[in-house]
């Protein structure tokens, strides 16, 4: 009993730690908040927002540690009911947080890099843009089903299932969008593309499910 009040107390302040930085990023500019709860429906906030948009954007960095908090607690919840229960403290949470962070971050410096090495620094500014603005808008959506996960229906295998499912769901459209965007220029590049996705998309996952199994 008092292991779950221990985690009970965990989540609750990441929950809150999540709420505060959403709640920050929308005050420090809400119409741009608001453009990007519209980011799957449409390409509005990719178009108008890609012009003016800075690496060290303090709008994308809010949500940017968003993502890893509530990215890195669906992990955690996913191999708590997949693998075995394991016990997390608030050190050890924002160790793998920052891990996570620190992971996607050296991914998108080497994309940059890719970008520069062949001559297409707008196709990849424009993709890192768009996977940034995906990963903020995930951290929003997981924020409120973690949430219902852990409070509303705890320990709801289906309800995992559906969260994972839309994570992906939601990546995928970012990245279609990207490629939609700039058709022409990937099909005149089709095998850099293609080795990218390969070496920078793809083997990421194959090498995390490695090691997880």
């Amino acid at each position: 009993m008092l292991r779950a009040v221990l985690f009970n107390d965990l989540y609750t302040a990441i929950i809150v730690v999540s709420l505060a930085s959403i709640v920050t990023a929308k005050a420090l500019k809400p119409q741009r908040f608001t453009a990007l709860l519209k980011l799957v429906g449409n390409s509005n906030y990719l178009r108008i927002h890609l012009k003016d948009h800075k690496f060290l954007d303090p709008f994308d960095i809010i949500l940017f540690l968003n993502f890893c908090i509530n990215g890195m607690l669906t992990s955690l919840l996913t191999y708590q009911d997949y693998v075995k229960k394991i016990e997390i403290d608030s050190l050890l949470f924002l160790k793998l947080s920052a891990g996570l962070g620190a992971a996607i971050l050296v991914k998108i410096l080497i994309e940059l890099g890719v970008g520069t090495l062949f001559d297409l620094q707008k196709l990849f500014h424009s993709y890192v843009f768009q996977q940034v603005s995906s990963l903020n808008f995930l951290g929003i959506v997981l924020l409120l089903l973690n949430s219902i996960l852990i409070y509303g229906v705890p320990n709801n295998r289906f309800l995992l299932i559906f969260i994972l499912s839309v994570s992906g769901l939601i990546l995928l459209i970012g990245m279609l969008k990207s490629i939609k965007l700039y058709q022409k220029l990937l099909i005149n590049n089709l095998f850099y593309f293609i080795l990218y996705l390969c070496a920078l998309e793809i083997g990421p996952y194959i090498i995390l499910c490695n090691l997880f199994s």
